[in-house]
């Protein structure tokens, strides 16, 4: 067996608690009771969602109509945006070499370590602008979490493997994941793809079950046509993409010309239906809690949201990255 695969059953045995409390959630009576509470709470909260206007309300609407809309960080003109980007830059910059070496031992994913990202607020921070907020909350329905940032980098091998293959995200019923590009991306250069034909196999009522796909597999689950709906990302540095990726299928392409190199941010609703596989940025609860320090209060709730989970809920150690 080789030293990967050791370390990959290792990780295994700490998953078990968040895989057995997934099962849990499966179970007909309780899955029953979690889709009725999930629906009465999309009712109470309709009158409160926010109304976002100009390029933000394109962004709600594209999120509703096909799960994903482009755009660019100049479009969207958010204060300390491009100090962000620079920053993820220079970050991703010194990590390339690191992810290479990376990938000849046999890791599938690979980010910038978080312990970077906490030295660097504005990256966090960004997240967290009203007008992000504002747009997750009016797609999702619901008051949202926001569960941070990361530096995804892509090493341009060919492979598709880990999220380079279709899938679904694991953490609730509906999502937002903003992704910034901090390279230009090209079609060989590992773009974000997504199938805009939601899966409605994966509801309360029949239950939520995650599996990495092919393109074979999705031939059998949306019929051989289903390349007509797959959107692929593609733009320079700056371009920022908005897509629901618990709903929809999606990949980063496999690159083979360039690496990739994207920033991350995720938001749900404030009780998700699977927290514990939620907080996937790789940053601890700690280190969220010295980012938000001082900010207001909305931006401090959201940011720390788990706070708000019932007991048990809070007990259950988060899947592994």
């Amino acid at each position: 067996m080789t030293q990967s695969a050791i370390r990959r059953r290792i990780e295994n045995v700490g998953d078990l608690p968040a895989r057995c409390a997934h099962r849990m959630t499966n179970l007909r009576p309780i899955k029953t009771l979690l889709g009725s509470r999930y629906e009465k709470a999309l009712a109470a909260h309709e009158p409160l969602l926010p109304t976002p206007s100009g390029v933000d309300a394109e962004i709600v609407a594209g999120l509703r109509d096909k799960g994903i809309h482009m755009t660019s960080l100049e479009a969207l003109g958010l204060e300390g945006a491009a100090d962000a980007l620079a920053t993820a830059q220079s970050l991703s910059n010194e990590f390339a070499e690191t992810a290479r070496q990376r990938v000849r031992q046999g890791h599938d994913f690979n980010i910038v370590p978080p312990d970077k990202i906490a030295a660097f607020p504005e990256l966090f921070r960004l997240g967290l602008n009203d007008r992000l907020l504002d747009i997750a909350q009016a797609y999702v329905g619901l008051p949202v979490a926001y569960d941070g940032v990361h530096i995804i980098y892509t090493v341009a091998d060919g492979r598709a493997v880990s999220t380079r293959r279709w899938h679904r995200d694991w953490e609730d019923r509906r999502m937002v994941k903003m992704i910034v590009y901090c390279s230009d991306v090209g079609p060989d250069d590992g773009p974000m793809q997504l199938i805009s034909r939601s899966d409605g196999t994966q509801t309360d009522e029949k239950g939520y079950r995650y599996n990495v796909a092919s393109s074979t597999d999705m031939v059998a689950q949306f019929g051989p046509d289903f390349g007509t709906d797959v959107i692929s990302c593609v733009g320079p540095a700056g371009t920022v993409v908005f897509a629901d990726t618990a709903r929809y299928f999606h990949r980063g392409n496999p690159a083979i010309a360039n690496d990739r190199r994207a920033l991350f941010y995720t938001y749900f609703a404030k009780l998700p239906r699977h927290p514990f596989f939620c907080e996937r940025s790789g940053l601890s609860r700690h280190q969220i809690a010295a980012l938000v320090e001082g900010l207001p209060s909305r931006q401090e709730s959201a940011a720390l949201w788990w706070q708000e989970l019932p007991m048990l809920l809070r007990l259950i150690p988060p899947h592994r990255l």
